[in-house]
């Protein structure tokens, strides 16, 4: 009889374990991804020490986020106002109208998922180092020596 119970409470443990789909929103720190949309690249990164993020599509674009488990919520984002293709400008001005919208996300494999409350979702791929990361600092390092 104390064999069944012990079988049972193990089996509902494995069965628990298997389905905890939750996130651990530590993993974004500091990460830096990339999606591919029509007519420009879309980089996002997680500060490792704010709660921030950073990136860039046709212009520089930074805000705050909050996330717990795998809920996720995005301020609205400053950006820099430069022009740019029209196809690239139409990827970013539905970009920053999607973020605010967002409410969940998913990491797993190197893809970030994110995910908004209409069940649009946009994906990203996780990258070392972003595109023209070493030319964009050298850049900011120049323009504030001068």
């Amino acid at each position: 009889m104390n064999l069944k119970f012990v079988a049972t409470g193990l089996c509902a443990l494995a069965l628990a374990a298997c389905g905890d789909n939750a996130q651990n929103p530590e993993l974004l720190k500091g990460a830096n991804f990339v999606s591919a949309q029509p007519g420009a690249d879309i980089t996002l990164s997680f500060d490792p020490a704010e709660m921030r993020v950073y990136g860039k599509i046709v212009n520089l674009y930074n805000g705050g986020y909050t996330v717990t488990s795998d809920e996720i919520k995005f301020e609205p984002f400053a950006s820099t106002m430069m022009m740019g293709p029209t196809e690239a400008m139409e990827t970013e001005q539905e970009y920053f109208e999607f973020m605010p919208t967002v409410e969940r996300y998913e990491l797993s494999d190197g893809k970030l998922t994110l995910i908004a409350t209409d069940g649009k979702e946009i994906v990203f791929t996780q990258v070392e180092t972003l595109p023209g990361e070493e030319t964009a600092t050298t850049e900011v390092a120049e323009e504030v020596a001068e």
